[in-house]
Formats: C-alpha cells, sequence, structure tokens
C-alpha cells in the first residue's frame, strides 16, 4: 500500500463511503484507540473486524461531520505512520465521545498519529494515538 492508497481510503472515510472504506480493511483487523485523558482508569477501545470498525462510526457519524486531513506519512516494510488532522463538527448531541459529553454545535480538534500494519494489501492492525488538542475556532474542514 503506498501514500496514493492511503489518500484515497481517507477519502473514502471523510465521505462515508463505509463499503469502499472496508476493501481497505483486512477481514480481521484491529483498532486500538487510546486510553481517554478525560477517563485514565477506563479500559481503551479496541474494535475487532470490519463489524467492529462499522459499529463504531456509523454511529457515530449520525451525530457529527468527522473530518481527516493526512498531514505526514512515513512508511516502511508492512507499516504505515501518519499524522492525521481531524475535526468533528457535532450537529445532535453525543452522549461518549471520549468518554465525555457533546452538543450540537459542538466542535472538536485533533492531531492524531496512526499506524497501520498492512497484510496482504488491507490494514490488519490500527493504532490511533492523540498528539494534540485545537481551538475549535481554528475549525478550517
Amino acid at each position: 500500500m503506498d501514500k496514493q492508497k492511503l489518500l484515497q481510503y481517507i477519502d473514502h472515510f471523510n465521505h462515508k463511503r463505509y463499503e469502499q472504506v472496508m476493501e481497505f480493511y483486512h477481514p480481521d483487523v484491529l483498532i486500538e484507540y487510546p486510553t481517554m485523558l478525560a477517563d485514565p482508569k477506563a479500559p481503551p477501545v479496541t474494535r475487532r473486524g470490519r463489524e467492529g470498525f462499522l459499529e463504531q462510526y456509523v454511529e457515530l457519524h449520525k451525530s457529527c461531520r468527522e473530518a481527516l486531513e493526512v498531514q505526514t506519512v512515513i512508511q516502511q516494510g508492512d507499516m504505515i505512520a501518519a499524522e492525521m488532522y481531524t475535526e468533528f463538527h457535532f450537529f445532535k448531541d453525543y452522549e461518549n465521545f471520549s468518554r465525555r459529553s457533546m452538543k450540537a454545535g459542538d466542535i472538536h480538534i485533533t492531531t492524531n498519529w496512526c499506524i497501520y500494519k498492512v497484510e496482504n494489501k488491507k490494514f490488519k492492525h490500527i493504532r490511533v494515538a492523540h498528539f494534540r488538542l485545537h481551538d475549535p475556532k481554528t475549525a478550517r474542514l
């Protein structure tokens, strides 16, 4: 998988073309999210398989528009590291967003690092780590 394929995947994600997003995932994909700073004692969220991805994101996207922008990409062998600028624009209240409640009109902006392990040209293991929160007034996507 090369950078152009990663950008194609992100374009599908940004436009909620879930069927095309699933084409990038190994059937047994494992997606691990960071420990939430809002509640460090809570277990980190882990999603397994394509169904695990859909369970989380289809529900979340009923309440917000999420937009990713790929910044730095580093590739080595079967690993890809990507810096992702991410905006969440909530148009409905959402009770459990990273262990906090969001209200319609809220904007949450982060930069995250995503580490992808690729197997047979599909994402097999994805790890997400938060790097920085940004001022909601700086939203641009």
